[in-house]
Formats: structure tokens, sequence, C-alpha cells
């Protein structure tokens, strides 16, 4: 951001101290620890873990292997605690660190401020409760005017299984999904040689969304099998918290809900403020990702995007 006058520049400067620390003392409130990820990683390993990071957008630095300047902070710690992990440990850490990308027409590079926390070692919903009432509790402290969005990565990752597709063509079909952009999500549907109850699920997925009753009415009504149904099961567990606590009127399921990092595999969070349609916070849980590193450990946690929260609370 450009500031014609110092003075301006100094008052957001203020501004963005005292939301970063009552970001942090949220999270520190929470028992979590502050970690700070590594800045650079190796470019071939970092396009093998994640194939939806667009190679295009990372800033690459040349030296005697070609590294890049970090896109991802969760695959940057990932890398470097699951290798050392312990029997038995249990681990809840924050960040407050940058992602980069280059621009789209190439001239210059973006700085992406993020806030995030993990909660390593916690196979029980007791992780996914206590990660999802944290992130309504972060949001709230700024507006009482934002959605929580939750889904489940099982229920997409079911249908895919069910599906039988290769890989580009699921790439095609979540993209589709992350667009919410029906009329496409149809015609791709038509083109697929798929059976019909499967089609039927496709062209009516984008629906499968709002109250926890409505969600899941509506998936009865159409395909589902064994892991399907351990997503409609996992959002079941988690509005137990929500009527709890009395959060439904912040909250919306969403079935047809995936993320831009395809490596969520549990519940999945999106968190979004009345006055600004970008996500500020979003998450999930991630075991299946830490196998990359050599093991498979529980893990849930969620981003909060700085930049766009700032943008929001300015406006």
């Amino acid at each position: 951001m450009e500031f014609l006058r110092i003075q301006d520049e100094l008052n957001f400067a203020k501004k963005r101290y005292e939301l970063t620390k009552k970001i942090e003392t949220s999270f520190v409130d929470a028992g979590f620890i502050q970690i700070k990820p590594e800045i650079f990683e190796e470019y071939d390993e970092i396009t093998q873990i994640d194939k939806n990071i667009s190679t295009k957008s990372m800033v690459k630095v040349v030296s005697n292997k070609v590294m890049v300047l970090r896109p991802d902070i969760t695959i940057s710690l990932m890398k470097n605690l699951i290798p050392r992990w312990e029997d038995d440990l249990s681990l809840k850490l924050f960040y407050h660190s940058t992602v980069y990308k280059n621009k789209r027409n190439g001239d210059g590079i973006i700085q992406c401020r993020q806030f995030g926390c993990e909660y390593l070692g916690e196979p029980s919903m007791d992780a996914d409760r206590e990660v999802v009432n944290l992130a309504f509790n972060i949001l709230r402290k700024f507006t009482d005017e934002f959605l929580l969005e939750i889904g489940s990565g099982n229920y997409i990752d079911g249908f895919v299984e069910a599906l039988n597709i290769d890989s580009d063509t699921e790439r095609q079909f979540k993209k589709l999904l992350y667009r919410k952009n029906k009329p496409e999500l149809e015609a791709f549907a038509q083109k697929l040689d798929i059976k019909p109850e499967l089609k039927e699920l496709m062209v009516n997925i984008l629906s499968i969304r709002g109250t926890l009753k409505e969600v899941t009415e509506r998936a009865n009504k159409y395909f589902t099998n064994a892991r399907m149904k351990k997503g409609i099961d996992q959002l079941n567990t988690i509005s137990t918290l929500i009527s709890k606590e009395d959060l439904d009127k912040y909250t919306l399921f969403d079935l047809s809900m995936v993320s831009k990092l395809d490596y969520y595999d549990g519940i999945m969070l999106k968190g979004y403020f009345k006055n600004l349609y970008k996500e500020i916070l979003s998450g999930g849980r991630y075991d299946g990702l830490t196998e990359s590193f050599g093991r498979r450990v529980p893990a849930i946690g969620f981003t909060i995007y700085f930049d766009a929260l700032m943008e929001a609370i300015n406006r």
C-alpha cells in the first residue's frame, strides 16, 4: 500500500500493530506457541507436494539449485517438523509470516502477510472443535457480521473416488467447484462417461449448502459412499459445538467446498466478512499432507489473511 502523507502511513502502521497484538494474544491465550517458518523452499520438492500451487506464481531464486521464496507456510512447517516427530507428541503452534508470489503480469512480487495456527498430534474431534472455536473467537473480535463456512474434504474426495477420473480431470472438476461455476460444471458433467447417479450429483452438488439440516437432507437425496458419509458425519459432530456456543447465525455448511491448496482431508473452513468478498480465513484438517514428509501425523489449522483483514476493518 502506498501513502501520499507520512502521517497516513504511520496511522496505518499503528492500526496494523494493534491488530497484530490482538491476534497474537488470541493464539497465546489458547495455548499456542509462536514458530518461525523457513523463507526458502526447494522448487522440485514443493511442486511435488502440492501440484495446485502455480509454478508461474512462484518467486524463483537460482543458486546451485532452484529455490523459491516460501509459497505456503504450512508446507514449510511440516517439512521442518514431521521428519523429527516423536511418538505421543502434541504441539499447538502459531505463526505470523509472509508468503511470496509473482504478480500476474510478471512485474514485481506480491507479499501476502498471514497469521495461522497448526494443532499437531491430536487425532480426536476435540482438536477439530478447539480449532473451529478459535476461528470463531478471532473473527468475532473484529465484527459481528461474519460468516464461517464449514465443509469436509472427505465428502469431495469420496465423490472423486467414485468418479474414477484421472488427476487432470480431477483438478479441472475441483477448479469449477472452487469457482462455484454451475453452468460450466453442468457442461463438464455432460462430457464425462460416468453413471447417471454420479452425473446427477455433480450437476447439483453446489446446492448442498445451508443449515446442517438442509445439507443433510440434500446430500441424502444423491449418491453417497462410505467416505462421503464420513464427511457428513464430521459436520454433524462439529454442529454440536455450533449449537452449544450459539454460533448458528455465523455458520454455513457446504459439502461442495474445496480449497486452492488441495491437501485438506477432513473438516474445512472458510471465513468471510460481510463487507468484503474475500476469504479472511481458511483452513482445515490435513493429516494426509504430513505423509509427504515421512510420517502420518494428525494435523489441523487455519490461516488468517492479514492484508484482507486489514482491508475489511478499514472499510
